[in-house]
């Protein structure tokens, strides 16, 4: 399909190619898992071994940060996706 005769703006356009790559998704995830487990244990540790709060709230709150944009990203991901889909519907209804 002409991805031009969609209408889609360079970000679908990107969003639609990432699609086809199942492995970056994959990699994604496992990037994801790995980085709330290093968090996890650098919480842990620095929970031991300093028996500071302040530590703590402060690993705590880039955890929370981390994954409030990991959301966020996530988000956006799913807005592009329901444009590219919306663009693909009308598209089909033309021709269909």
């Amino acid at each position: 399909m002409d991805e031009g005769k969609l209408g889609l703006s360079e970000v679908e356009r990107k969003v639609l190619a990432g699609c086809r790559d199942e492995a970056l998704t994959r990699r994604r995830m496992r990037q994801v898992i790995l980085a709330a487990s290093i968090f996890v244990v650098l919480l842990v540790v620095v929970a031991w071994f300093s028996r500071s709060w302040l530590f703590v709230l402060g690993i705590a709150l880039l955890y929370i940060a981390i994954t409030t944009w990991e959301k966020l990203a996530y988000g956006r991901a799913v807005l592009l996706y329901k444009s590219i889909i919306r663009k693909l519907v009308a598209r089909l209804e033309e021709h269909g």
